[in-house]
């Protein structure tokens, strides 16, 4: 073979190894075609090692490149790694009115608040094996939130804190069952009038999941921690009792057809116990303080988790209104089965009054939003584009849920209260979202106040008014 034909066929081969670098396929291919114009006569032996090796060195010192440039390293036991956050922020006006003491003062408070909320988390995969850490501010609980300018004292541009927001190892060991432990987020089918969505659970959780027929059927237990460490109590000590969380759910998702399904469950919650205690170690009962002219913020303790036993039945039916267009009727009821022993427990906190009906709390809603198919909208995954729009009705007993559990937005961390919300969002970006938000509440009974956990607004309150408008971007 003459010089002439061989640098062309040379150069040839390189411009291969330059449309080929970087990938492993290509790398392997171009080897394949050397070793085949070796086999041809078209290049001798010499030739084609002398390429094959600039190949392999290129191909060695972008191997090495690439790792230098990496800064993120994990085990080589970990299958998957995946990071995820958003921040989000926040125009918030929020309103009440109400007595302020009790020489029944009434006035109003309002909170006309700039915030902010930063989630970060990692979640990761190894065989069977899962876990989900993230980080977020607000060491609180039912709050992720940040106000610009601080809130209360402090200096403006103090440093806001991350705290562990979840912490979780699950295991997978078959298609239908699974184990969580840790601090996690809540695994229960519920709604924001039992359960606000930043709290989490820390504790063991077992899930099941099957088919029957054509109904997904899926099956939950939660055995939680809520407060405290001890169990045993001594005058002399200021130990708090450890209060546990037993949750039990069973619950089936049905599809109706192919534009339309239905999901339901039932849910039994015990909570064992108060883990308040007076100077004389008596147990701290819940109490709602009194309504009227007779409120006293000393009479009113939020916290109590004594004689909580409820039995809650969340359900939804989602159809296709329209080709591209998803409707949701939704609702959620329940019922404390030890409701009268919690009135009988708050009369003799706050005062020789006992309504022993005020142990339901219900909710009714209706959501509406833009979907390519009845999955898309069932998930509430939304791209660029989407819409959505959502209000419901809610009507919520003093004794009937835990109020340290309820929603700490529309409805201030109260019981007692019932209103109405409307929530709508329009996606700029698939990760970039507008969010308004506006909610109305009034005193549900009059002779009981609006007990509370953690309220934002310090009256007894006999109206509220909250309005939010967000920004958020995901990653």
């Amino acid at each position: 073979m003459n010089n002439k034909l061989r640098s062309l066929v040379a150069a040839a081969v390189a411009g291969s190894f330059m449309v080929g670098f970087g990938t492993n396929a290509m790398a392997d291919s171009t080897t394949d075609i050397v070793n085949a114009l070796v086999s041809k006569g078209v290049l001798t032996e010499e030739e084609g090692a002398l390429l094959t090796k600039g190949h392999d060195g290129e191909k060695a010192g972008q191997e090495k490149a690439m790792k230098k440039a990496s800064k993120l390293k994990i085990s080589d036991a970990i299958d998957n790694a995946t990071v995820y956050g958003d921040v989000r922020v926040r125009y918030e006006d929020r309103k009440g009115s109400g007595a302020e003491s009790a020489n029944n003062t009434n006035v109003d408070e309002t909170k006309q608040r700039n915030r902010y909320k930063v989630t970060l988390g990692v979640k990761t995969e190894s065989g069977k094996w899962y876990t989900d850490l993230a980080l977020a501010m607000g060491s609180a609980g039912r709050s992720d939130n940040a106000t610009f300018g601080k809130s209360g004292s402090g200096n403006m541009n103090d440093k806001e804190s991350l705290f562990v927001k979840r912490a979780m190892v699950g295991y997978k060991p078959t298609d239908w069952l699974t184990v969580e432990a840790g601090r996690m987020d809540n695994p229960l089918y519920t709604t924001p009038m039992v359960w606000d969505a930043d709290l989490t659970l820390e504790g063991l959780v077992e899930k099941v999941k099957f088919k029957a027929g054509d109904a997904d059927i899926f099956l939950t237990a939660a055995q939680a921690q809520y407060r405290g460490e001890r169990i045993k109590f001594d005058n002399a000590t200021a130990d708090r009792s450890t209060v546990g969380l037993f949750a039990f759910q069973g619950g089936a998702k049905l599809p109706i057809s192919d534009k339309a399904s239905a999901k339901a469950a039932v849910t039994y919650t015990h909570i064992s116990s108060s883990a308040d205690r007076n100077a004389n170690n008596s147990e701290k009962f819940f109490s709602p303080g009194l309504g009227g002219d007779k409120y006293s913020t000393m009479k009113a303790n939020g916290y109590g988790t004594n004689d909580l036993d409820t039995i809650e039945i969340p359900a939804e039916i989602n159809f296709m209104a329209a080709e591209n267009v998803g409707l949701r009727v939704f609702g959620d009821y329940v019922y404390n089965t030890s409701g009268d022993d919690r009135a009988k427990h708050a009369a003799s906190v706050s005062g020789n009054v006992v309504d022993t009906n005020d142990d339901t709390a219900w909710l009714l809603g209706l959501a509406v939003g833009s979907a390519k198919d009845l999955k898309a909208f069932e998930s509430n995954k939304m791209a660029k584009g989407d819409w959505s729009a959502r209000v419901w009705y809610q009507d919520v007993g003093a004794y009937s849920v835990d109020a340290n559990a309820v929603d700490s937005d529309f409805m201030d961390s109260r019981v007692n209260l019932k209103g109405a919300v409307f929530k709508a969002q329009y996606n700029i970006e698939d990760n970039v979202a507008v969010n308004f938000a506006y909610g109305h509440a009034t005193r549900k009974n009059d002779k009981l106040g609006a007990g509370g956990a953690a309220s934002d607004i310090a009256l007894n309150l006999k109206d509220f008014d909250l309005l939010q408008l967000d920004l958020t971007y995901k990653f």
